[in-house]
């Protein structure tokens, strides 16, 4: 087996807990939106689905090293020694700024790293996206005639920019969760708990339709 063959099975593996056990979250937040439940067994889900989270949060990160290392072994991407380095110090770092900010999300250190991992996240996406069109247009860092790669990176781009939106859209949910603690279960809360899962869930399927598309065109390397 090659090195190339290593990572490729990394990548895979990626995308498998990636998607399957992001699902897993979204059904358990779902479920706790139904009124028909106790609300400690709605906490409980909510909570469940939170943890359960913090393995497609690893994963979404993953992409991007694998990613890289995948285009070096194809010689699509010419990076060096150092600059892999980089890559993977920048992927750890970002990685445990998300970590820490989604297992305190409930404290005041979590907010404020949950800010930054979203900003970090951006500029991951915007950058990407950035770096697919500067190599269409001849000017690197990858090879402008694997244009299925160039296509694989600003979709990645494309989806981290999505995780935002999906936070975003989703953030209202735990503040209604919070009301319902102190104030109980109103008409109010209840309507609104169900707009934003269901706002939600046009963001989230539509980042696994995304997610789905970039596995397809890395295996096929079509386009």
């Amino acid at each position: 087996m090659t090195s190339y063959d290593g990572w490729n099975y990394l990548h895979i593996l990626m995308f498998v807990f990636w998607i399957g056990t992001d699902l897993g979250v979204f059904l358990s937040a779902k479920k706790a939106t139904d009124p028909k439940l106790p609300f400690d067994a709605r906490l409980m889900l909510m909570h469940w689905a939170l943890r359960i989270e913090l393995l497609p949060r690893t994963m979404w990160k993953a992409a991007l090293p694998l990613g890289v290392m995948l285009s070096v072994k194809l010689e699509l991407l010419d990076l060096g020694t150092l600059g892999i380095t980089l890559v993977w110090l920048f992927t750890l770092a970002w990685w445990a700024v998300s970590m820490t900010g989604a297992y305190k999300y409930d404290q005041p250190i979590g907010m404020q790293l949950g800010k930054l991992n979203n900003y970090l996240t951006g500029i991951v996406g915007a950058g990407l996206i950035a770096l697919a069109v500067s190599s269409y247009l001849g000017n690197g860092p990858f090879a402008a005639d694997a244009t299925w790669l160039l296509w694989k990176v600003g979709l990645y781009g494309l989806i981290n920019l999505m995780v935002i939106a999906m936070l975003v859209v989703f953030e209202p949910l735990g503040i209604a969760f919070a009301r319902m603690a102190t104030e109980g279960s109103t008409p109010e809360l209840e309507n609104t708990v169900a707009v934003v899962m269901n706002r939600s869930a046009i963001v989230i399927w539509s980042t696994y339709g995304t997610i789905a598309l970039v596995g397809f065109i890395g295996t096929a390397k079509v386009w």
